[in-house]
């Protein structure tokens, strides 16, 4: 969502956009979550799971970078107040209940990815002050608190899907200088490099990703309401096609939860509708199911996971970057 200029990471992604430019971002209209007369696929076998609510943010947030490390929700970045670009940090401990703040990210970012590895949170790519999406890494360490610059992206990107995998980040898609990519580049913070992966078949950007049974998931996104459901297998360093999500949309989360991957909330129909549907995706039944939805609509999400639990902090309530949110909504 955001200016037609944009995870997961886990997250990350993040968030939801599409245009070239920050400076280019649009202020759309509130909208009203939509209403769809069926549900479209059947819903879920699984019994006692129910989305509630846990302590408020400090700060209404959407646009977001999400990454979990240790027992503790690192929020990124986002609009704040209806405008783009935060040094937000936010940190959520799940043991505590409760939201602290941390050192602020070196720069202003939105659509940043997010990723908790090794001891440290990074923060790669997203929206700057630079049109078509900044190189800038960062790293964040949780012995020291402080952050420190890391080798940048090889390219300009935002709006990407950010997943640890294999003790490596994972940064695919996303915008690259206002057009859609199919990059996969992979950083090795014990060489502190990065290097090419194969790239995503489907260029896109605002897409779900997460990392289920040691391979990456890839759903949905942008242009349009993309509904594919790409694979990577890290051991062939290939991608395969899987049944598409039902609902197509962008600006969705994305996390692995219960041995499948889920899909959550997003917008579509050019950030007029707002959405609550939570698909599940099963590797070992090739099928999509429905969870519980979401209690209310949000889109420029992003969601962790922590001991069963997948939390997805902030979001938009309505399309593009005018409104945001203060919820913590957590599925178990």
């Amino acid at each position: 969502m955001r200016r037609i200029v944009p995870l997961l990471l886990l997250v990350t992604a993040c968030s939801s956009q599409s245009a070239a430019s920050p400076v280019a971002r649009s202020v759309k209209p509130s909208v009203k979550p939509s209403v769809r007369a069926a549900p479209s696929v059947v819903p879920s076998r699984t019994a006692l799971v129910a989305w509630t609510h846990g302590p408020a943010m400090p700060v209404a947030v959407s646009e977001v970078g999400v990454a979990a490390l240790g027992t503790e929700i690192h929020v990124l970045g986002g609009y704040v107040n209806g405008h783009p670009g935060s040094t937000t940090h936010l940190v959520y401990d799940t043991v505590g209940r409760r939201w602290r703040t941390a050192a602020p990210l070196p720069r202003a970012l939105d659509h940043v990815g997010a990723v908790g590895l090794g001891g440290k949170v990074y923060a790669v790519g997203g929206y700057g002050s630079v049109s078509g999406g900044t190189t800038g890494v960062y790293a964040w360490d949780a012995a020291s608190g402080t952050w420190t610059p890391r080798a940048p992206l090889p390219n300009r990107r935002s709006a990407g899907v950010a997943v640890a995998l294999n003790g490596r980040l994972h940064y695919v898609g996303g915008k690259s200088g206002g057009v859609d990519t199919s990059e996969h580049d992979v950083y090795d913070p014990a060489t502190n490099r990065w290097s090419t992966a194969a790239p995503l078949p489907t260029a896109r950007d605002h897409a779900a990703g997460a990392v289920l049974a040691g391979k990456l998931y890839v759903a949905a996104g942008r242009p349009g309401d993309q509904t594919a459901l790409e694979v990577y297998d890290p051991a062939s360093n290939r991608w395969t096609s899987a049944p598409g999500v039902p609902l197509g949309r962008s600006s969705v989360a994305g996390a692995a939860f219960g041995g499948r991957f889920l899909v959550i909330g997003g917008e579509r129909r050019g950030e007029s509708t707002i959405e609550t549907e939570v698909d599940a995706y099963d590797p070992s039944s090739r099928r999509w199911s429905r969870l519980p939805d979401l209690p209310a609509g949000r889109q420029g999400i992003g969601a962790a996971v922590i001991d069963g639990r997948v939390y997805v902090p902030g979001g938009g309530p309505t399309g593009g970057g005018s409104q945001q949110t203060a919820t913590l909504l957590i599925l178990s």
